[in-house]
């Protein structure tokens, strides 16, 4: 079955993995969003996604991001890693990204592109099959191909509230570059949150977001809501339509280094088979000199 589904007799779309944190990893997602932050600090973010690990060759996903202001050029730049491992198939890659940041009278628009490669490596000895048995629509060989890729994306922020749209693999990147192929198709994120605060007390605010995932033939959709304590601590819960509830909590371990775990129970049978998923999350914020100063808004983007 996987084989039919990622080396088929046609051509047909891969689609990203999906992060129950991405609301707070939008610089892996969106070009767009590179260097908005309110205080003008570089970050760093790092998530592991572990899926369904009571099945063996379940998916495994790492992402690494670096992103922050060029406050001199009204820019921002990004560096991002990533790993994505199911099965026999790994898709290691990385990408560079720059952004052009607007100020507008009530806050800030990030217009970015990301340009890298992406790496298709598929193992053939990994695959056991009964003996006289075969598949057409197995490799006869290892396969071993990188290809480029491209995404662009827009990002607003502005007093309290925030919103997002972007498309990934927007070339539809190949996995294989034979002539039957199969591709990462076009992704596309869109969120949008707002932050409010209790008149009563500035410790606690309330943070609903909403996070969509699409390659415009599946999609996964979500909402979220998160409770933060004097921005130190928070606790969150998600749902993803007909697939997943999720609960998500953090803290700040000292200043500027934050970490994160979310785990997804899945609505459907997979959880009684496969278990849940386990998303831990790591971030950590620092200022570089570039010169020019931003004016300071306030961002919702970072923890």
């Amino acid at each position: 079955m996987i084989a039919m589904l990622l080396f088929p007799t046609g051509s047909i779309a891969q689609q990203d993995s999906y992060f129950s944190q991405g609301v707070f990893n939008s610089g892996y997602t969106n070009p767009g969003s590179y260097g908005i932050d309110e205080d003008g600090l570089f970050g760093i973010t790092a998530v592991n996604r572990m899926q369904t690990k009571n099945i063996d060759g379940s998916p495994v996903t790492t992402v690494l991001n670096v992103n922050g202001p060029l406050g001199f050029i009204n820019s921002g730049i990004s560096m991002s890693f990533f790993n994505d491992k199911i099965g026999f198939l790994r898709t290691p890659g990385f990408n560079l990204g720059y952004s052009y940041i607007f100020e507008l009278p009530t806050g800030k628009l990030g217009v970015g592109v990301s340009l890298g490669m992406i790496n298709s490596k598929f193992d053939s000895n990994e695959w056991r099959l009964p003996d006289e048995t075969s598949d057409v629509a197995l490799p006869t060989g290892d396969i071993n191909t990188t290809t480029f890729d491209a995404g662009i994306g827009v990002y607003y922020t502005g007093n309290n509230f925030f919103a997002g749209l972007s498309c990934l693999h927007i070339n539809r990147t190949a996995m294989t570059k034979a002539s039957k192929k199969t591709t990462f198709g076009r992704t596309f994120y869109a969120m949008a949150g707002y932050r409010f605060t209790f008149g009563f007390t500035d410790d606690f605010e309330l943070r609903p977001s909403i996070y969509i995932n699409t390659d415009l033939g599946v999609g996964k959709y979500s909402v979220n809501s998160h409770l933060f304590y004097r921005k130190k601590y928070w606790v969150g819960l998600s749902y993803r339509f007909e697939e997943a509830a999720v609960i998500n909590i953090g803290l700040e371990l000292m200043k500027n280094l934050k970490i994160g775990y979310s785990y997804d129970y899945f609505t459907t049978e997979v959880q009684t088979y496969g278990g849940g998923a386990h998303e831990f999350l790591v971030s950590y914020r620092f200022s570089i000199s570039t010169g020019k100063k931003n004016n300071q808004r306030k961002s919702i983007r970072y923890l």
